[in-house]
């Protein structure tokens, strides 16, 4: 019985990515906090979608310690600040607002790169 769920490789490239991030752990997340339909427009690379009203449900399914460097990006900085305070309130050290998608590619040195589903 062949359960391979990684039957196409945008679902392969997903995985790869997003795990590549657990296991270099020195690398900070990098979560995109814009609507979907912002995140069509272009995304950080190697950047995860988790809207900034969804952020502390959300961040419970990534299993990263509670010291792990995240950086929140939006459109201006005024979302991924929110979200921050939110992962603050909730324990996260160093969760960190990088401003808008521009400045935070920037800070990051990362390219903006078309987003995929």
């Amino acid at each position: 019985m062949n359960l391979n769920i990684f039957k196409n490789i945008k679902t392969k490239i997903f995985f790869v990515v997003l795990l590549s991030q657990f296991v270099f752990a020195d690398e900070p997340i990098v979560i995109d906090v814009r609507s979907l339909e912002e995140v069509k427009t272009g995304v950080i690379q190697d950047a995860i979608h988790i809207e900034w009203t969804k952020i502390e449900e959300a961040i419970t399914n990534l299993d990263i310690s509670k010291d792990q460097r995240i950086y929140l990006y939006c459109r201006s900085g005024n979302r991924s600040g929110k979200g921050a305070e939110i992962l603050k309130k909730i324990g996260y050290t160093n969760a960190i607002n990088a401003g808008g998608i521009t400045e935070a590619a920037n800070k990051l040195d990362k390219k903006i790169v078309k987003y995929s589903e």
